[in-house]
C-alpha cells in the first residue's frame, strides 16, 4: 500500500515538473557590455557638487521591436541611499552602442573619504515582451576624498624624554669612567 502511494506521488510530482517547465519561458540576457568606465573628480571640498560620468559600451540582440536604455544609480556605500539616478536612451537599434550617463551628487559637509557605488543597468522595454527587463547589471566602486586628508599627529609620550636623558647620562658617565681608567 505504501509503495503505491509513493509511486502515485512520484508520478504526480513529475507531471507538475513537466507542466512548470513547459509553461515557463526561459530567456537569456540579450545584451553584452564590453566596457564600463567612470570619470569623476577624486577630490572635492565639503558640500561641493560633483559629477560622475559613466560610459557604457556594448551590444544587444536587437530586431528593432524593443527600446533600450542605460540606467545608472549613484549610491552612498555607507548609508545605501541613492544619491542620483539617470536614464540615458540607447534607442530601438542597440546592436552596437556607447552612451554616457551623468549623475550628480553633493559631497558630505565634513572631511572624509567618501565611498560610492555605481549601479549600471541596461533595460529593455516594451516591444514584443511588453514589460521592463534588466538585460545587464553591474556594480562599480568610486571613492572621493572630501576635504583635506587627515594628517596623523606626532605624539611623544612623557616617558621618552626621561628615557632619553637617562640614556645620555649613562653614556656621559661611562665616558668619564673610561677616561679616568686610561689616563
Amino acid at each position: 500500500m505504501l509503495e503505491t502511494r509513493v509511486a502515485k506521488f512520484s508520478v504526480a510530482l513529475m507531471m507538475i515538473m513537466i507542466f512548470v517547465l513547459l509553461t515557463n519561458e526561459v530567456t537569456a540576457a540579450r545584451c553584452q557590455v564590453s566596457k564600463i568606465s567612470y570619470a569623476y573628480t577624486q577630490y572635492a571640498a565639503p558640500a561641493q557638487q560633483i559629477q560622475v560620468n559613466t560610459t557604457v559600451a556594448g551590444s544587444c540582440t536587437s530586431n528593432g521591436d524593443d527600446y533600450y536604455s542605460v540606467r545608472v544609480d549613484l549610491v552612498d556605500k555607507v548609508s545605501k541611499s541613492i544619491l542620483s539616478s539617470s536614464n540615458t536612451p540607447i534607442g530601438y537599434n542597440a546592436k552596437n552602442f556607447t552612451v554616457t550617463a551623468k549623475n550628480g551628487a553633493t559631497a558630505p559637509s565634513r572631511n572624509a573619504t567618501w565611498p560610492l557605488l555605481v549601479y549600471v543597468y541596461v533595460i529593455r522595454a516594451g516591444g514584443t515582451s511588453g514589460i521592463y527587463l534588466f538585460d545587464y547589471t553591474s556594480i562599480g566602486n568610486a571613492t572621493v576624498q572630501v576635504g583635506a586628508v587627515p594628517v596623523p599627529e606626532f605624539y611623544v609620550s612623557s616617558e621618552y624624554p626621561a628615557m632619553f636623558l637617562l640614556a645620555i647620562s649613562g653614556l656621559i658617565l661611562s665616558y668619564r669612567r673610561f677616561r679616568e681608567e686610561h689616563e
